[in-house]
């Protein structure tokens, strides 16, 4: 069984002991829309190269909600799954009115379609850009353990990235989405656990990232002074060869 069938057929198997209804569609939804549409993540094709699909994502974002026994009702825990397997839709599928689709044809429920909203990152460009989306996270409890999740989620796969990108997504974890935690935890007393939990993961995963960045720069100081070493060598031979 591969990642993928097991993820599946975790959450398919939880979905139908809750009796989630909306989570039952999303799951269909999110599997139809998001299979075929490739990632960068933690598998690597015949050439070596690491891909995910957009399904297998939310699948993994889902799981770690599921793990994390957070303390809510049937009922919202039927929106925050089917948020989550639906998460990516808005920003990666074909949803031409903009994700309006999950409550006008899937007829999900409008919360589903709000926190798929506010949880995709779409024409966010600026500093300003990425406070805003924030901030319209934080409103929304299930929007924000959904967003840590996938950032999580994210995180986990930050060595598929050039080092720049990568130094670029921790710095927008550290100045956005932690605070964001920390908001979470001073307003959303029922979820501290499983946002703690997130945060200390984050933390962990950051810190590792650190470590391979303070390694890349030490080699690309000692490749510079090589090479600022083999120029003067070859200055000196040009001098020598234009003595003779």
């Amino acid at each position: 069984m591969n990642q993928i069938d097991y993820l599946y057929r975790f959450i398919d198997n939880y979905i139908r002991e809750r009796d989630l209804k909306y989570s039952r569609k999303a799951l269909e939804i999110s599997e139809t829309k998001l299979s075929g549409l490739i990632r960068k993540g933690i598998e690597f094709d015949r050439e070596g190269v690491l891909r995910q699909s957009f399904f297998q994502h939310c699948l993994s974002v889902t799981k770690l909600l599921i793990d994390l026994n957070i303390p809510l009702s049937d009922d919202e825990t039927d929106i925050m799954v089917a948020s989550a397997l639906c998460h990516d839709l808005i920003a990666h599928a074909d949803f031409p009115k903009a994700g309006r689709e999950l409550t006008e044809d899937y007829h999900l429920d409008e919360r589903i379609y709000e926190i798929v909203r506010v949880t995709t990152k779409i024409n966010v460009c600026t500093e300003e850009d990425l406070q805003q989306y924030y901030d319209s996270i934080q409103v929304n409890k299930l929007a924000v353990l959904i967003a840590m999740a996938d950032r999580s989620n994210l995180v986990e796969n930050v060595y598929a990235l050039s080092i720049f990108e990568a130094l670029d997504y921790i710095r927008e974890i550290r100045n956005y989405a932690l605070p964001l935690c920390v908001y979470a935890l001073e307003h959303y007393p029922d979820i501290q656990l499983p946002m703690k939990l997130i945060v200390r993961k984050v933390h962990s995963l950051i810190d590792v990232t650190d470590i391979i960045s303070r390694r890349y720069q030490e080699k690309e100081d000692a490749y510079e002074k090589e090479i600022l070493t083999l120029m003067e060598e070859n200055a000196k031979l040009r001098g020598l060869i234009a003595s003779l």
